[in-house]
């Protein structure tokens, strides 16, 4: 899967999340998602889905330079900061290795209840509103949580 230096990305097709998911650069990633996988994991995952629009069957993945562009390079535990996000990715089952390759998400399922319930009650709110909103139940959907 990865070499001292590249980490093979694949894209992780799933037609269930994809139908009713959220786009890994979505508002919905950065505001439910965040909490649950960190801002490491979080902004390594859109870097990876940025990547696909240009290679969309998967790609390699500089991870000294994909470190540095996530401001963890000048860290001296730069590669396990980075390790940790790949690792955060695949416990949340937004990744997962197949075949030596990362398969990663473009689409995430909504956040489990398990994770909102340890959310701050503005974001537990704001996901009701969301959710309502995708079900056409209301037109003021909270798409800007604040706290």
């Amino acid at each position: 899967m990865e070499d001292h230096n590249n980490l093979r990305v694949v894209p992780w097709r799933d037609a269930t999340v994809e139908s009713l998911g959220y786009g890994a650069r979505s508002d919905y990633v950065e505001w439910f998602w965040l909490p649950v996988l960190g801002p490491s994991a979080t902004w390594l995952l859109r870097r990876i889905d940025f990547g696909f629009d240009d290679f969309p069957d998967g790609y390699l993945l500089d991870s000294q330079a994909t470190a540095r562009a996530l401001g963890v390079a000048a860290r001296e535990n730069a590669g396990a900061i980075f390790g940790r996000a790949v690792s955060r990715l695949q416990m949340f089952g937004i990744a997962q290795t197949v075949r030596g390759s990362l398969a990663t998400r473009r689409m995430l399922p909504p956040v489990s209840q398990r994770h909102l319930d340890r959310m701050p009650q503005h974001l537990r709110d704001a996901h009701a509103g969301w959710l309502r909103a995708a079900d056409g139940v209301s037109s003021a959907c909270g798409s800007s949580p604040r706290g």
